[in-house]
């Protein structure tokens, strides 16, 4: 499977992890932000690509906002921070083999 597709496949599993988190959880201001800020993003980079030649630069800003933005949910409430975990190791896969 070539590094793309699994990067892929990779943010769909987050995402949905994430959506199914958010609708057990009751914490309407933590589900905000990941639904506003985290996800788009996520999906942004999930559709640069599907569709492009990524440039490095630009996914590094981008992921980097992600983890940056996770950590700050894990300062509100700790149980997320298996998020913040697989977005640390995805940041980490798409800079490693998108080059």
């Amino acid at each position: 499977m070539n590094s793309k597709k699994k990067i892929i496949e990779e943010i769909d599993k987050l995402v949905e992890d994430i959506q199914v988190s958010s609708v057990l959880s009751d914490n309407r201001y933590i589900n905000k932000i990941f639904s506003e800020k985290i996800i788009p993003v996520l999906f942004e980079i999930k559709t640069n690509l599907e569709v492009s030649n990524p440039v490095q630069i630009e996914f590094k800003e981008k992921i980097n906002y992600c983890v940056a933005t996770t950590s700050d949910i894990v300062d509100l409430n700790s149980n997320y921070s298996v998020f913040y975990s697989r977005i640390r190791i995805l940041r980490e896969n798409i800079l490693s083999k998108i080059k």
